[in-house]
């Protein structure tokens, strides 16, 4: 056992450790190396993680009840409690950030809420997402499949910039990915018996620990809901009745989880439940910038999700994954386990080709990497074992070390901004630029070398334009996380083409595409400070933020 899980186990810890020491936005813990800037949404999930800590800590299980609602649906100077999502990948990084807070004091807090402190509960997320799919791939195919499965993880540069994040994604892809794997595992013993020949005994409590991991997955965000008709589907084809009761104790458990997880159903079970479900797809729609235009998020094409995720995976783990699949065809789909873990990775892509809202690159369905891994842990094993065959144990280890090796390149040309990087069948981010796609998405590239560069060039006082600005709070949220520009005074304002003063001002502008004017996607511009990413070498990167000296009308 230890053989086959010590890939996980390694490289899981390596994960969190990089992710951990590489976690800092803007200057709230200066010692550590920097990360992606704060995000547009992180805010709202610290938020709601605090809140939910100290509500808890102050009534109970009783944090819901009526008598109690003016404490967290919003009593003047209170942070309203907001039921867009289940709570649990909030409680992770409200416990995270008290903890982390406490352990850490971070250098000149602006408020109480910390976003660098809260981003370790995704750190620790990613770590249990690497150990799971290293110790899942070597349990099942070798150790080999494992070490490759974990190391596929830690070089996805998409995944890995979501482990940095105080966002959801990365509880989602742990419970997701806990609920696929541990039914694939626990159940394919069944599927896999002759009914004819002295079956096992598939009874109900067969479903009671697969519907705990579902439970958990649903209590994450609405994507943990995506697995539900692919596990009753494959439940049912390979095991037609005898899968009837299992998936019944499974079904309810994992309901009861669900429910008994989020107190706030139960001050009005149908009602909210209906609430939170119209929620998911009753949303301001955002735009979308693919292939050089603008669409909006229920209008983009069919194809969007299915370039996107091929064009995010370094091309080298695309062959390993692409090698696993070809041999699981080849033998039709004997492995159950592996027929589930595919369902669950097609179906998101499938749902997100049809008029489904989709936005921000891979974001929406970034829970089908880690199966995807699955894959190329399995291919990786077929490849190493390949050249045992033919070649010594040295020759093949340091092939396959430099063949791997060579897919950390994203990962490094992009840090730390890796949401914007694309893979060579795009031509790397840079090309992608050119191709229409879109290199940033969240202010992640307004990092804090940027802020520090800023700060040389502007003066302390000065008012700075901010655009796109997608919510109200955004600017405020960046004055109270980011140290520098409380010190220098600076005050932010969203930008607008039609003010009227005078006086030259700065502008700042991260380049997401869909929500900035066509004259301000155009790199020739001259700025005072850019951020590029993708460069490599003398090869020249794609500009992702900028400050720029503009004279107002």
């Amino acid at each position: 056992m230890g053989s086959k899980w010590s890939g996980g186990i390694i490289l899981g810890l390596l994960a969190g450790l990089i992710v951990i020491l590489t976690i800092d936005p803007g200057g709230s813990y200066p010692h550590l190396a920097e990360g992606p800037g704060i995000t547009i949404d992180e805010s709202f999930n610290v938020q709601q993680g605090i809140l939910l800590v100290e509500v808890f800590r102050q009534y109970g299980l009783f944090m819901f009840d009526p008598t109690n609602a003016k404490d967290i649906y919003g009593d003047p100077g209170k942070i309203p409690y907001l039921p867009d999502h289940p709570p649990l990948g909030r409680w992770v990084l409200g416990i995270t950030h008290h903890l982390w807070w406490n352990l850490f004091p971070p250098n000149d807090p602006g408020s109480i809420d910390v976003t660098a402190a809260a981003r370790v509960g995704s750190a620790v997320m990613f770590t249990l997402t690497v150990f799971l799919v290293g110790a899942t791939a070597g349990t099942w195919f070798g150790p080999a499949a494992g070490w490759i499965a974990a190391l596929a993880l830690l070089l996805m540069p998409r995944l890995f910039a979501h482990a940095h994040l105080a966002s959801l994604e990365s509880s989602v892809n742990l419970f997701v990915t806990l609920a696929v794997l541990c039914t694939a595992h626990s159940w394919s013993n069944y599927l896999r018996s002759d009914p004819e020949m002295s079956p096992l005994k598939w009874s109900w409590k067969s479903g009671l620990i697969p519907g705990l991991y579902l439970g958990l997955a649903m209590l994450t965000k609405i994507q943990g809901f995506l697995i539900i008709l692919c596990i009753i589907g494959w439940a049912l084809w390979y095991g037609r009745k005898r899968s009837i009761l299992p998936l019944l104790s499974w079904g309810i458990v994992a309901n009861l989880v669900f429910f008994l997880g989020w107190p706030w159903l139960w001050l009005d079970p149908l009602g909210n439940l209906s609430k939170f479900l119209g929620s998911a797809t009753d949303r301001v729609h955002l735009n979308v910038w693919y292939l050089g235009q603008v669409f909006q998020d229920t209008e983009v094409p069919w194809h969007y999700p299915w370039v996107i995720f091929l064009a995010t995976v370094p091309v080298g783990l695309h062959l390993l994954g692409g090698i696993g699949l070809i041999q699981f065809l080849k033998e039709r789909g004997s492995d159950t386990r592996l027929s589930l873990v595919l369902i669950c990775l097609l179906f998101p892509l499938l749902l997100f080709s049809t008029s489904t809202a989709v936005y921000d690159g891979s974001r929406l369905f970034l829970m089908i990497y880690p199966l995807w891994a699955i894959f190329i842990g399995w291919g990786g094993q077929l490849v190493w074992q390949w050249m045992r065959v033919r070649f010594s144990f040295q020759r093949a280890a340091i092939v396959t070390a430099v063949f791997l090796s060579l897919q950390a390149i994203g990962i490094i040309s992009t840090h730390p901004t890796q949401l914007s990087y694309y893979n060579l069948l795009a031509g790397g981010t840079a090309n992608a630029r050119h191709l229409g796609f879109e290199a940033t998405y969240w202010q992640d590239s307004l990092t804090r070398s940027f802020w520090e560069d800023c700060a040389e060039k502007i003066p302390a006082g000065a008012t700075i334009h901010v655009m796109p600005v997608l919510h109200q709070f955004q600017l405020d949220d960046l004055k109270k996380q980011i140290p520098v520009i409380r010190k220098q005074q600076w005050t932010l304002k969203p930008w607008s083409p039609d003010e009227t003063e005078t006086n030259s001002e700065y502008l700042i502008v991260y380049s997401r595409y869909a929500d900035i004017p066509a004259e301000f996607r155009d790199n020739s511009r001259e700025a005072v400070v850019t951020i590029d990413v993708g460069g490599l070498g003398i090869l020249k990167g794609t500009r992702i933020a900028a400050l720029y000296l503009v004279n107002s009308r």
